[in-house]
């Protein structure tokens, strides 16, 4: 089971899936699961998280990102080192955000409008 997943987060990496179809595939694994042993299906997961980022640049460029929770932390490792530089200049820590939303923190996370105009919205539903 263990090399199904690690296959699914490799085809995410690859960009041959989207975060969406992997938290669908994700699912599907864990609900395929029996219990050793038991026969018994694990419990019914609730309804998937997304952690959902939304940055608008005043010169027009967009981008939005869905991530599922559960791959939120994978995905950090992917954040460009000059970006996680600027970050923390903001006083932005991604671990303590991280650890908040894995403690349940729902809806808008981050506001911020840079002095150029740029915008960015992190919020998780």
């Amino acid at each position: 089971m263990k090399e199904e997943r690690l296959r699914i987060l490799q085809m995410l990496q690859d960009g041959k899936i989207t975060a969406e179809e992997a938290d669908r595939l994700l699912e599907a694994l864990g609900e395929g699961e029996v219990r050793a042993g038991t026969g018994v299906q694990p419990a019914a997961r609730p309804r998937s998280r997304f952690l959902r980022i939304r940055v608008a640049g005043v010169d027009g460029e967009k981008l939005n990102a869905n991530i599922p929770i559960q791959l939120a932390r994978f995905a950090m490792r992917f954040i460009p080192v000059n970006a996680q530089t600027r970050m923390a200049e903001q006083g932005i820590d991604l671990d303590t955000i991280l650890a908040a939303i894995e403690e349940g923190a729902d809806g808008k996370i981050i506001e911020a409008t840079s002095d150029d105009g740029d915008r960015v919205e992190i919020y998780v539903d």
